[in-house]
């Protein structure tokens, strides 16, 4: 009875990791697509927008689908924190859906389920919090990774951008005109997001609302002194290219000084790296020469979760020192 049960469980994560690969693959060609289709929307703008043309353009820039089926969409709009990850996917420049991110995540717990019992031969339970455990982990740290480059490299930039909008406006160029001329001329990811925010007080939202979602999506405190040095002047007035010029001037500094700290804190890195990559060679080690003694690990129920635990750990400790030499400049 015990045998048929585990059978018809193999029978049905083959039948579900097959299903879930098929839906990965379409999504990742469907994003890939819609990706193609997006950048050629943006290329192909409008030179402007009234009545209701423009506001139903508005409407679908602002609008975020969690999902390409409108049931899905509904359905996702309701779970807890899918905002939060909406956002990240956002933050990170991916084209992706939530509901796709969710696929995905879906389709990696399933496949390293099936290796864990197929081929490690892990007890059920242990099997499932691994699968667990990376599954929902690994695309969220890739995103993160990805937003944090995405994010190092528009700051990089937001220098020179500030410098050419400064140029524009001492040329006599309004502050729209000019930051369509940025969008145009600055490299990847400062042209795309200041295209969204052109596109987004093109069709009639306020530049205060627009401002403010260019610094949702960015991040971090760099922009947020470009918008908020922008609204001020709106406000109450002032030379907005000088202002601009010495903020400029102030990150290029403080990127200076976040450089040399990120040298002061290079052998904190490595002794991670060290503590973390050392018990991995010991055990590639023994299990090269000494394979009897892992042995135990793998066959017996309590090995296992000790080996999992000790994954936990280490990621763990990863993740605190990883934090610690993190330095808010």
């Amino acid at each position: 009875m015990g045998i048929q049960l585990s059978m018809i469980a193999i029978s049905l994560l083959i039948f579900l990791a097959v299903v879930a690969l098929v839906e990965g693959l379409d999504m990742a060609w469907r994003a890939n697509k819609e990706a193609g289709r997006t950048r050629i929307r943006r290329r192909l703008r409008d030179l402007s927008a009234g009545g209701g043309h423009g506001q139903q353009k508005l409407l679908r820039l602002q609008e975020r689908q969690l999902s390409d089926d409108p049931w899905l969409n509904q359905m996702l709009v309701r779970l807890p924190r899918v905002a939060t990850l909406d956002r990240l996917l956002q933050q990170a420049g991916s084209s992706s859906t939530v509901a796709q991110l969710l696929g995905l995540q879906l389709l990696i717990i399933v496949s390293l389920l099936l290796v864990a019992l197929l081929v490690l031969q892990l007890s059920l339970p242990v099997a499932l919090v691994i699968s667990l455990a990376i599954g929902f982990a690994l695309p969220i740290l890739l995103l993160m990774q990805r937003r944090q480059s995405r994010h190092q490299r528009f700051v990089k930039l937001l220098p020179d951008t500030m410098d050419f909008i400064a140029r524009g406006i001492r040329a006599g160029n309004p502050f729209t005109a000019t930051l369509q001329a940025a969008s145009k001329e600055m490299a990847y990811p400062v042209n795309d997001e200041l295209s969204i925010t052109f596109d987004e007080i093109n069709y009639g939202l306020e530049l205060e609302d627009a401002l403010r979602n260019l610094q949702t999506r960015v991040g971090g405190s760099d922009i947020a002194y470009f918008v908020t040095a922008v609204l001020i002047q709106k406000r109450t007035g002032g030379n907005l290219a000088d202002v601009l010029t010495q903020i400029a001037m102030m990150l290029r500094e403080r990127a200076q000084t976040a450089g040399e700290v990120r040298i002061q804190a290079a052998e904190m890195q490595v002794s991670a790296y060290v503590l973390i990559g050392l018990p991995i060679i010991v055990a590639l080690f023994l299990a090269a020469f000494r394979g009897e003694y892992l042995a135990i690990l793998w066959e017996h129920p309590m090995g296992q979760w000790i080996v999992a635990a000790q994954l936990s750990f280490m990621l763990v400790g990863y993740l605190v020192i990883r934090r610690m030499v993190r330095f808010q400049i």
